[in-house]
């Protein structure tokens, strides 16, 4: 075995923890778990079926981008509700005076992705609606406004009587 020999030996070994490290991503999969609130909320609004409730999420092995997150609801009747996501709040800071007057940080947002890191814990207070009440709903709604902004055209003093 010559010296250059050795030499590429060695240069080729130096592949070997980065394309461990590419086996190790494509293999390892994220273990999610989400540790729901104790109380949920339930109910019917002009959203539609609703259910709201905090959650946290955490994640093991790497890193996660949660695209879409469904629940499915069944009565005791039998009927089934497939509600998905439509809102997230999280809550960042609670601040109380001396006289007892709250004042809570949070923010609000339409879920498009949420992302969850190994080394933290994530808390949100989540909204899920059901997607097929608003796909029946939106053309009667539709239909609505254009009556309304009809009468408005058409008579503008007393269009909202």
């Amino acid at each position: 075995m010559t010296p250059t020999e050795i030499v590429a030996y060695i240069g080729a070994a130096a592949w070997l923890p980065q394309i461990a490290t590419w086996i190790y991503r494509r293999v390892v999969q994220p273990i999610v778990t989400i540790v729901p609130d104790k109380y949920a909320e339930v109910g019917f609004t002009s959203y539609g079926p609703i259910f709201n409730m905090r959650m946290a999420f955490s994640v093991e092995n790497k890193d996660i981008i949660i695209d879409g997150f469904e629940l499915l609801l069944q009565h005791s009747d039998g009927d089934t509700y497939t509600l998905r996501w439509a809102g997230l709040k999280e809550t960042f800071s609670e601040i109380t005076d001396a006289s007892g007057n709250r004042q809570v940080i949070e923010r609000d947002q339409t879920p498009i992705a949420l992302k969850i890191g190994t080394e933290s814990l994530i808390e949100k207070f989540v909204r899920f609606q059901e997607p097929r009440y608003h796909e029946t709903d939106r053309p009667m709604i539709l239909s609505l406004i254009a009556h309304f902004n009809f009468l408005k055209r058409s008579n503008p003093e007393n269009y909202v009587s």
